[in-house]
């Protein structure tokens, strides 16, 4: 196989940032002579020995029914000239002509290359990583380093996040924690003509072929596409992969008008499953990721499995029924459960994907995000009782949702100690939480001094979040990428925050622990 230059797409072209959402060749057919590979490729949920591969070979027509057979490989070296794993399948279209495969007997903590062939065609080259094995001691030279993400939105700005990950070498994974993009029209949060990214399709998006259209346009942004083809991703839906503030039963951005939920609920999960890197699980998102002893990571839909309706912002009381349940019973049961067979593993962090803001906002007799673990106040109880009754430290919360940079302790229900710390990553284009009014701004910039338990918050700014975990010490660091309209060649580092095992507590580096 002749030698590709790996990851093309990160060495971004003028030419390639032209393209955006009023280009309609973005989605549109391929013709004779063209590539089919027109959404890149990307990889996944990985394990210690596997991992998920993921493209699409783009029809020629419309109205084409025909499977496409595609060849897939993964190497050592790029050029793909010695596969260790290799084999063929099909493309159908009864998943939008996207294809996967789990791509077994790899070894662990290694990193590789993937490609896919069609018709003499060969796809751009993807490099993946693997997963230590499970049981992998931790030594002083351990160390996991994960970006995390959350709120793409396509008309509000350029994607500059995902250009800097994609150019970030040392990473094990990417972690997206939700709104991988937004159901909105264009003009209705957002418009994209100016920046020449007007969402497809330009209406809200409703139906299975409205969702797969969305998600095939975020696959063609050249930043995007650079970021999941240099490493693999672990992710997870919040609401606006189906419609905004949703949870089991319905969804505020959902009226009668728009037809039955249930089957607009299932078009997004179904369109999710199809155009992401995930591996299609009977128990729905709920999954874990061994990094040796080092780190355990679990991933929780806070979302669609088993969310009750939010409350009125000023029905405190209802935010309080013991009822009321986030996660459902079920994912609950499973979530703790794995907390407390992680730490009698004796594993060192244990972190939790998921993407709504845990600790609480503000003081107890104030409400003011229902749609947040505040509007669920027995869920978040019962996951604080276990951790102080299991005496389970090193737990790390990761968040995204609101559009800024956190830094929190997790206080008890007394408010007398910290019991695990939340780390919130800003987002990657949409608008930031302080420039909504002068109140939020407002709000904001007095959290640290209001609430002793937060102890960094930026809400002007959009990036991302790194973090590093080593056996001495976890840490967050917060890059912010400039203003969404304007493409940043660059990133800022804007503050880091440590926290040292069995403290239970963000501190700056500088301090005495």
């Amino acid at each position: 196989m002749e030698r590709r230059r790996f990851l093309k797409s990160t060495a971004v072209s003028s030419s390639a940032l032209a393209l955006s959402g009023c280009d309609s060749t973005l989605t549109r057919p391929v013709l004779p002579g063209e590539s089919p590979f027109q959404h890149g490729v990307a990889s996944g949920d990985p394990l210690s020995d596997r991992v998920i591969l993921w493209t699409r070979v783009s029809p020629s027509s419309p109205t084409e029914t025909q499977p496409k057979q595609v060849r897939w490989w993964v190497a050592l070296n790029e050029s793909g000239a010695t596969p260790v794993q290799e084999g063929e399948a099909l493309a159908r279209p009864e998943h939008d002509f996207t294809f996967k495969v789990d791509a077994t007997g790899l070894e662990p903590d290694k990193r590789y290359y993937y490609g896919f062939e069609h018709q003499g065609f060969r796809s751009d080259v993807g490099r993946t990583r693997t997963l230590p094995d499970p049981s992998a001691q931790m030594s002083a030279s351990s160390a996991v380093r994960l970006a995390v993400t959350s709120c793409a939105n396509y008309p509000q700005g350029y994607f500059n996040a995902y250009r800097h990950i994609a150019n970030t070498s040392d990473l094990n994974a990417v972690l997206s924690l939700g709104d991988y993009f937004y159901e909105y029209g264009e003009g209705e949060y957002g418009a994209g003509a100016t920046l020449n990214r007007v969402p497809e399709p330009p209406h809200e998006v409703l139906s299975l072929s409205d969702y797969r259209l969305r998600h095939a346009q975020h696959k063609a942004e050249p930043d995007l596409q650079a970021a999941h083809a240099a490493h693999p991703w672990i992710v997870i839906w919040d609401d606006h992969e189906s419609a905004n503030n949703s949870w089991t039963d319905g969804a505020e951005n959902h009226t009668p008008n728009e037809g039955d939920w249930s089957t607009r609920k299932v078009a997004a999960i179904k369109a999710y499953y199809e155009w992401m890197p995930i591996r299609v699980l009977p128990t729905g998102l709920f999954r874990h990721f061994r990094f040796g002893q080092l780190a355990d990571l679990v991933m929780l839909d806070t979302r669609l499995e088993g969310r009750n309706k939010q409350v009125d912002a000023n029905d405190l009381a209802a935010a309080r029924a013991q009822d009321r349940t986030l996660l459902g019973p079920i994912q609950e049961k499973r979530f703790l459960d794995h907390l407390t067979a992680t730490s009698e593993s004796q594993v060192r962090w244990k972190v939790v994907g998921q993407q709504i803001v845990f600790a609480p906002w503000s003081n107890d007799d104030v409400l003011l995000n229902p749609d947040s673990w505040d509007g669920y106040r027995a869920s978040r109880q019962n996951v604080l009782d276990h951790l102080e009754e299991g005496a389970i430290d090193n737990v790390i919360i990761l968040t995204g949702d609101v559009h800024s940079a956190w830094g929190m302790n997790v206080p008890n229900k007394d408010r007398s100690k910290s019991q695990a710390i939340e780390l919130v990553t800003p987002g990657v284009s949409s608008p930031p939480l302080a420039s909504a009014s002068p109140r939020t701004e407002e709000l904001v910039n007095r959290a640290t001094t209001d609430q002793p338990h937060v102890k960094y918050a930026e809400g002007l700014s959009n990036g991302y979040l790194i973090v590093d975990l080593t056996a001495d010490r976890a840490s967050a660091e917060w890059y912010f990428t400039g203003p969404r309209t304007e493409r940043a060649e660059n990133s800022v580092l804007d503050k880091v925050l440590v926290s040292l095992p069995g403290s239970n507590q963000l501190t700056d580096p500088t301090e005495p622990a």
